[in-house]
Formats: structure tokens, C-alpha cells, sequence
């Protein structure tokens, strides 16, 4: 009998425990509905601005010194975010520099995406005010470097160009003592290009767009020529989009000389990007030279 009770008893515990666990699912807290990959994303908190501190070059040996302490790459890379070359690193100048070691990429003015372009294989966008260029693939910054544009005399003009075509080596039609490595022709008619050739730290050309020499290579190799016909005349194809954009404050310092005080200064605005897409998305061409 009391074998039976037991059973009883423990078939009743056994009831009760099943009707009160569903209710207890009930009042749990459902997981939260994260969404799609693109609203978690949107919430991260954004990279914190890079730092930056002054290097002063005293004496050429304290250029040597800076040399040695950063490495080959890093001490390029510490000429370019100054827009200069090793040549125009004199004596007394103060050289911004980051505090510590960033990726190349991570320091660049432009978006490291940039979604209204990735449907575009390929783009180069110049910065007049930054003095610097972006190659983009698919949206996606691929690489970044200073120019030198054309100087107040001679200005490079706003507008969409393109890679029309290449030459290694090309003698200046300007001066012909000038030897032009790397040429990637921008405007057939007025002559200008991308090339290597001096940086001094602000827009000194006659109009064309200076690099650096391996930036000056590696856009050489990266970008496409155009397509012609027959005629020679024809355009079958444009070569790689170039997007020049922005002004030059010729009456102040380069904004990337600030970024110690204002790291934001020496970045792209939103209504930058989107003076830039309007070139592009308008086809909006560069005036052309009245001489």
C-alpha cells in the first residue's frame, strides 16, 4: 500500500513540474534580434583618431637618427604623410609624425570604403586641399600617396579625368631637360599627367599631378589605357576614372601640418566625398587650357 502511494505521489510531482515548466519558458527573456550584419556594424564605436607628435630636424643627423629608429619603410611613409621627399627634409623643419606605429592604409585622408563606388572596378581620387591620391577597387582603398598638383600659376583643374595612356620614360614638352619616369597621361591635349618627380610639401607643378617614385610605378602598372579605333581618334574605352576635387588654400599651411593640434584636418569631409562623387557620377570635365 504504501509502495503504491509513492508511485502515486511521485507520478503527481512528476505532473505538476511538466505544467509549470512551460509557463516558466514563457516568461524568459527572448534573444535579442540583432538584425542583419550591416546594423551591428553601424553601431561599433569608430577607430579612435590617430595621434601624432613633432619630429624637428636639427641637424641632418637627426634625420639619419630618425632613419635608423623607423626603418626604411616606415621613414618613407613618414616623408609621405609630410608630402615631401627625402631631398626637400631640411635642416629646421618640423616633421609630423604618428605616435605609434599605424598601417600606411589606416593613416590615409579618404575612406578605407566607399560605398558608392563599388560597383567601379577601378578610381583614383585626388585631393587638391589634401595634396593627396586614393586608388579604389570596388569601393575599396587599395592604396594612397601625396601629390604635388599644379602650382597657383598654373592650377591643375577640378574634374574627371582619364589613364588615357602610359609611357616609362617621356621627356617634358614643357622643358625638355626634364626626363618624366612613369607618365600616365591624364589630358591628351593639355598634357597632363601622373609622374614622378619632386615633392616639396605643396602644389609646385605646371599643372600636372607628382608622385613619388614607387607611387608613381605602381599606378604605371595598376591602371588601364584607353581603347582607340582604327581612326586613332575614336574612344572605344576611357581608361581608369581619375576624380580630381577640392581647392588649395594657397594662403595657409597644408592641413596635414595641423593634424598634431586637429587630427580631423587632415581628412576628407562628407560634403568632400560627396563633391567628388557629383564629378564622377556628372562626368564633369576639367577645363582646358586657353593658351
Amino acid at each position: 500500500m504504501a509502495h503504491h502511494q509513492e508511485r502515486s505521489f511521485g507520478s503527481l510531482l512528476c505532473l505538476m513540474l511538466a505544467l509549470l515548466i512551460p509557463a516558466c519558458d514563457r516568461h524568459r527573456p527572448e534573444k535579442p534580434d540583432r538584425g542583419p550584419v550591416e546594423s551591428v556594424l553601424a553601431i561599433e564605436k569608430p577607430k579612435p583618431a590617430q595621434r601624432f607628435r613633432a619630429y624637428q630636424i636639427t641637424t641632418s643627423k637627426e634625420l639619419q637618427k630618425l632613419q635608423e629608429s623607423l626603418g626604411s619603410q616606415r621613414f618613407d611613409e613618414a616623408l609621405k604623410l609630410n608630402r615631401i621627399d627625402l631631398r626637400h627634409a631640411r635642416q629646421g623643419d618640423s616633421l609630423v609624425l604618428p605616435v605609434s606605429a599605424e598601417p600606411w592604409l589606416d593613416l590615409a585622408p579618404f575612406p578605407s570604403k566607399w560605398k558608392e563606388l563599388e560597383d567601379q572596378p577601378k578610381l583614383i581620387a585626388v585631393s587638391l586641399r589634401l595634396q593627396a591620391w586614393a586608388a579604389y577597387e570596388a569601393g575599396r582603398m587599395v592604396r594612397w600617396g601625396p601629390v604635388s598638383s599644379g602650382r597657383e600659376a598654373s592650377p591643375t583643374f577640378t574634374g574627371l579625368y582619364h589613364t588615357n595612356w602610359c609611357q616609362k620614360e617621356r621627356r617634358s614638352t614643357f622643358n625638355d631637360e626634364w626626363q618624366l619616369k612613369w607618365y600616365v597621361n591624364l589630358h591628351n591635349w593639355n598634357g597632363i599627367s601622373f609622374h614622378q618627380y619632386d615633392l616639396p610639401g605643396y602644389p609646385d607643378s605646371h599643372a600636372c599631378l607628382r608622385l613619388a617614385a614607387d607611387d608613381s610605378e605602381w599606378i604605371y602598372r595598376w591602371c588601364q589605357s584607353w581603347i582607340l579605333a582604327p581612326d586613332q581618334r575614336t574612344i572605344l574605352r576611357e581608361g581608369t576614372p581619375v576624380v580630381v576635387f577640392g581647392d588649395y588654400a594657397w594662403s595657409a599651411p597644408g592641413p596635414w601640418k595641423r593634424i598634431i593640434e586637429e587630427p580631423e584636418a587632415g581628412r576628407l569631409k562628407p560634403e568632400e566625398l560627396a563633391g567628388a562623387l557629383r564629378i564622377f557620377q556628372d562626368k564633369v570635365a576639367p577645363l582646358q587650357a586657353t593658351e
